[in-house]
């Protein structure tokens, strides 16, 4: 029998802690996620994406979870390898970033086609003078 360990909105979120668990070598399923993704709205009036284990495993499967939610599980950013190969950052004074062509071709296309669009990168991107990584 399964039992619900913790209820999530963001269906996506629910797919990584059952990632993780199933890594632990435990059972665990989502449920609802399909219904969340395709009507958000009617996501909360299920009480959003259920995270199931086993019920004999939910000691353990709370343990994991609970790591999980202070933090513990986080995969620390090995420096070293960066330290070794620094990648130039953009020095030049702020004049925005430079939008690729595909990205822009994509944005143009949806709002042609679909009327609405979607934000592109703001932050970041290629320096125009430069054409170095802008730091975000």
């Amino acid at each position: 029998m399964l039992v619900t360990l913790a209820r999530f909105l963001d269906p996506w979120e629910a797919h990584v802690v059952c990632a993780r668990l199933r890594a632990d070598g435990l059972f665990a399923e989502v449920a609802n996620d399909r219904m969340a993704i395709v009507d958000w709205p009617m996501a909360y009036a299920l009480g959003g994406t259920q995270l199931q284990v086993k019920a004999e495993d939910i000691a353990e499967a709370r343990a994991i979870f609970d790591a999980y939610r202070r933090g513990e599980l986080d995969v620390e950013h090995d420096s070293a390898n960066d330290d070794a190969h620094p990648e130039p950052a953009c020095t030049c004074p702020p004049q925005g970033p430079v939008i690729p062509w595909g990205e822009r071709a994509l944005v143009i296309a949806l709002f042609v086609l679909g009327g609405a669009t979607f934000p592109t990168r703001t932050v970041g991107g290629l320096c125009a003078t430069c054409g170095k990584t802008r730091p975000a």
